[in-house]
């Protein structure tokens, strides 16, 4: 579907950063915040979109079985924890993958070539789980370790309501920390993170409006805690990006492909030209919806260890 898709025309926000200077923030810490990179109305069609699509509004893959006859808008959104690959069926999904203060800050971390190959949309109504300690070049790894998330808040993120942590400086270490099933109710079926030199008091709150842009290092720790606010949503959608110049081996290698070639083609150009092209593209990722923490784990969990164990 998102070969017919078109790139968006989103209002332009002026870039900011914590320092005078984004990079070299965001090389130091591994993270960095840009406030405002959204409008008020852009922010406000990402909610709609998201509740058209947890209303089954754009495929019955993500609605399933929910009776629409006794569910109001806040039960159909507390069903979904976070749903994987929106871009793929959503046409708003799709455009923010490139918004211009995306992309502003993409080609300053990154570089003038800029591939995505991962959207995922965060609801977390109240009471609904966070994700323990892990780096997502864990999950996606790249040649080059220039694994980038976007983390677009949809709703202020709060303490309270289940923001995102971060340690900043972890990325510098461009070492990969062993991972662990865990059972600790707070968090949500993806795998923990545990082995490196820190504990939880080196960590810090990051705590945005909505409309801002967390972009952060794919070695850098973070995580996020329950939303234990009385009631709403932190609601964000994060997309992941690399360089284009990079293999991506998110895959197992082709039938008679060495490992060292293996490289992912299913992804989205957001900047500059990609050396690659005469790959051609394919499309491999399907959408999904990832367990809340609370049924489903086991399941899943069994899933990703396949996966893992196919090199996947």
């Amino acid at each position: 579907m998102t070969a017919v898709l078109t790139m968006p025309q989103f209002i332009t926000q002026p870039t900011r950063s914590p320092s005078g200077d984004l990079g070299e923030f965001y090389r130091e810490n591994g993270y960095v915040v840009i406030p405002n990179a959204l409008s008020a109305a852009e922010v406000a069609e990402l909610r709609a979109e998201t509740l058209a699509i947890c209303q089954g509004e754009r495929g019955e893959m993500i609605r399933g079985d929910i009776d629409e006859r006794h569910e109001n808008d806040a039960d159909v959104l507390h069903r979904y924890l976070c749903i994987h690959f929106p871009h793929k069926f959503s046409e708003i999904m799709y455009n923010a993958l490139s918004h211009p203060a995306m992309v502003d800050v993409l080609t300053q971390v990154i570089g003038p070539n800029v591939k995505c190959m991962q959207s995922m949309l965060f609801i977390k109504a109240s009471g609904k789980p966070g994700q323990a300690w892990h780096q997502d070049e864990f999950f996606i790894p790249t040649r080059d370790r220039s694994l980038t998330g976007g983390w677009i808040a949809l709703d202020d993120a709060t303490v309270e309501n289940g923001g995102l942590w971060v340690i900043p400086g972890s990325h510098k270490h461009g070492i990969l920390w062993p991972q662990w099933d865990h059972d600790d109710p707070r968090f949500d079926c993806a795998g923990e993170t545990y082995g490196f030199p820190y504990t939880d008091e080196d960590a810090i709150p990051v705590e945005v409006k909505a409309g801002a842009i967390v972009f952060f290092n794919g070695y850098l720790l973070h995580r996020s805690l329950p939303n234990r606010a009385q009631s709403g949503y932190r609601r964000v959608l994060v997309n992941h990006y690399c360089s284009a110049e990079t293999l991506l081996p998110w895959r197992a290698p082709k039938e008679g492909e060495h490992m060292a070639v293996a490289d992912y083609r299913d992804i989205e150009m957001v900047a500059g030209v990609d050396p690659y092209a005469w790959k051609g593209h394919e499309d491999l990722a399907k959408p999904s919806v990832r367990p809340s923490g609370d049924g489903g784990c086991e399941t899943w969990r069994g899933q990703r260890a396949r996966k893992l164990k196919m090199k996947i």
